[in-house]
């Protein structure tokens, strides 16, 4: 649904609650420790255990809603969603990155994620000069090395290690 042709609704690509310290996500942690609920995790409503890179991961296409919770677990406050790139935005991306921008990649653009460059949870913004169409297994590829690229008005240029 979200990388739709022009014409047909867009929603985000899925909705799944996760439950994961503020810190936790925005901090770059290792994915070892505990995978039973344990500090540097995310657990869903059904119990699933996910790293934070994970997390971090699904929230590149996803609404993020903030939730504020008491002491014992209840929910004191839902904030609103951070928003996803617009269509006009893909658009765009599409008219430039004509696919997945990594290197030597020939999936097309309707296949692709937007991507944030620099991580919304470092301060990333939903702009073009922040974006990067990236295929799903290159998006993933991006997530576990963290790599980093330069945008500019013709393309992105992936910087590997």
């Amino acid at each position: 649904g979200v990388a739709a042709a022009a014409g047909v609704p867009v929603t985000d690509k899925a909705k799944v609650v996760v439950l994961i310290d503020h810190d936790t996500l925005r901090n770059d942690l290792t994915d070892s420790g505990d995978a039973k609920g344990a500090k540097g995790s995310g657990v869903t409503l059904t119990g699933d255990v996910l790293s934070p890179s994970v997390v971090r991961r699904m929230a590149c296409d996803a609404e993020i809603i903030p939730m504020v919770l008491g002491k014992d677990g209840a929910p004191l406050d839902v904030g609103r969603s951070q928003r996803l790139f617009t269509p006009s935005q893909r658009l765009a991306l599409v008219a430039r990155d004509k696919g997945c921008s990594f290197d030597g990649c020939t999936v097309p653009p309707t296949w692709c994620d937007a991507h944030h460059v620099i991580p919304w949870q470092r301060g990333g913004r939903t702009d073009l000069t922040n974006a990067a169409l990236l295929c799903p297994r290159h998006h993933t590829h991006v997530h576990q090395h963290d790599l980093t690229a330069t945008v500019t008005a013709f393309g992105v240029t992936w910087h590997t290690r």
